[in-house]
């Protein structure tokens, strides 16, 4: 096949973005961007919160959920390695309309994760200044602070993740400075009883489902796709070791905050910094600025790899072209980091008028759960239609394809697996409201209204752009950029 065969055969995600972006990711950069787009102390606090079941939970969902996550993600991000991650997977396995839902559903959670990055940083400054902010004080500093982190990731890429990389040591940190804390401590202040050796999800199913949400974000590393080195042996070395540190981070956050905390009295934002605090009030200031800086390196990570999702529909045409644009200077998608920072204030802003805050809350971060795990649907699906209908890319790819052990059937019992308890995740968030101020019903019914509505705007979206997404070419798409040299490796 010659190059402009293939060409003709690719996706222009795939074609475009290579020759623009830089190829820095390595293996460190792997791990720390991993760690930082999937732990979050506020994760370990709303564990800790559920007892000391909170780690067999975390233990099960870590095999249940992300293990066949990171399997299929792993094989099929080495085999169609172009910019967009699941965008592109489900493009070239289940056909452009999935391919551009799977990368909506995807995308669609970054309206709830930086405007939480944003509430976690304002709730530790309060703690720290041991003070209660009023309402607008609260929102202009979460604007400041998202602002902050637009302007961060629109700097080189060598710099955000740069910073990225520092901030996974102090994110390690603060987990390992409260487990510390609590081992000091002459009686644990939540005492350990039969629920840590208790995976029973008939008890502890809406437990179950939280740990799940402190775990997605498996296949978001895939949408830098273009801008990494050695797809194979980095995204080895960051499921290995990413997966290691981040779980030990979890489990004992968790178990340093239970041992120092009462259950009752854990504070689900700021139950990390407020664990060290409770033995030594200098501990306590230590890693609530850890924290704060933690969570900021979060969300660069989130604003660099979610842009890369609107970048790729701009390129496709599936979304306005301007989203395709990159800096000549710095090579990153301004125009998505822009629209994801406004759509993130505007959402902090819309928070900030419902009459029952907590209420609105829960309800986004259930449907944030139900709308991602949907979108994982497509990894299990799409795995199982590459090796049984597309062995022609394998092919292509040779040896740069990681594949699961174990053949056809294993591909079978990982997608059955993996999709099996990524229903059941769904299922316990429509089996028990998050909030005590809504009857089952009720949470039922909106919860599903939501989920809908966003699936809904996807295809709305997809069927708008099918006119633009049918005229761009190749050849005119690449046209716009050639003002641009060769991509820096």
């Amino acid at each position: 096949m010659t190059d402009t065969e293939s060409d003709r055969s690719a996706m222009l995600a795939e074609i475009i973005p290579p020759k623009l972006l830089p190829r820095l990711l390595q293996r460190f950069d792997l791990v720390t961007l991993y760690f930082a787009l999937i732990f979050g102390s506020y994760g370990a606090a709303q564990m800790a919160a559920g007892g000391w079941a909170a780690i067999p939970m975390m233990i099960l969902a870590a095999i249940t959920f992300l293990a066949p996550c990171a399997l299929a993600a792993y094989e099929l991000g080495t085999l169609y390695p172009g910019e967009g991650g699941v965008y592109v997977w489900a493009h070239k396995t289940a056909g452009p309309i999935h391919g551009f839902i799977a990368g909506w559903l995807s995308w669609v959670p970054i309206f709830l994760l930086l405007p939480l990055g944003a509430i976690t940083v304002v709730a530790h400054a309060q703690y720290l200044f041991d003070s209660e902010w009023s309402l607008s004080t609260q929102v202009f500093v979460q604007a400041c602070f998202i602002a902050a982190v637009t302007g961060v990731s629109a700097t080189r890429l060598r710099i955000s993740q740069g910073y990225i990389r520092i901030m996974f040591f102090v994110s390690l940190a603060t987990a390992l400075a409260v487990f510390a804390v609590g081992l000091t401590t002459a009686q644990p202040a939540t005492p350990v009883n039969s629920d840590i050796y208790a995976f029973d999800l008939n008890v502890h199913g809406a437990l179950y489902s939280a740990a799940v949400l402190w775990l997605l974000g498996v296949e978001v590393p895939f949408n830098m796709g273009a801008e990494i080195r050695d797809h194979k042996r980095a995204v080895g070395t960051m499921f290995l070791w990413g997966t290691i540190a981040l779980l030990i981070a979890y489990l004992i956050g968790i178990a340093g905050i239970l041992l120092t905390t009462s259950q009752g009295e854990i504070d689900v934002t700021t139950g990390l910094a407020r664990a060290a605090g409770s033995q030594w009030a200098t501990a306590g200031v230590i890693v609530g600025c850890a924290v704060m800086l933690a969570v900021s390196s979060q969300d660069v990570a989130y604003m660099n790899t979610y842009s890369r999702l609107l970048f790729i529909s701009g390129i496709e045409r599936r979304l306005p072209a301007v989203f395709g644009q990159i800096t000549s200077t710095t090579r990153v998608p301004l125009p998505a980091l822009l629209a994801q920072g406004v759509g993130a204030i505007g959402v902090v802003l819309i928070f900030s008028s419902q009459p029952n805050l907590a209420v609105a809350f829960n309800f986004y971060i259930a449907a944030l759960i139900v709308v991602w795990c949907c979108a994982l649907f497509y990894l299990y699906f799409g795995i199982v239609r590459a090796r049984f209908a597309l062995q022609h890319d394998y092919v292509e790819r040779g040896d740069e394809v990681w594949r699961i052990p174990g053949g056809k059937a294993g591909v079978i019992f990982v997608a059955l697996f993996g999709s099996a308890f990524n229903a059941v995740a769904i299922y316990y968030v429509f089996a028990l409201p998050m909030s005590a101020d809504v009857s089952p019903d009720q949470w039922r019914q909106w919860l599903a209204v939501l989920a809908g509505l966003v699936l809904l705007t996807g295809i709305a979206i997809f069927a708008l752009g099918r006119k633009n997404a049918k005229e761009a070419t190749v050849e005119s798409e690449l046209a716009k950029y050639a003002m641009f040299d060769e991509a820096p490796e």
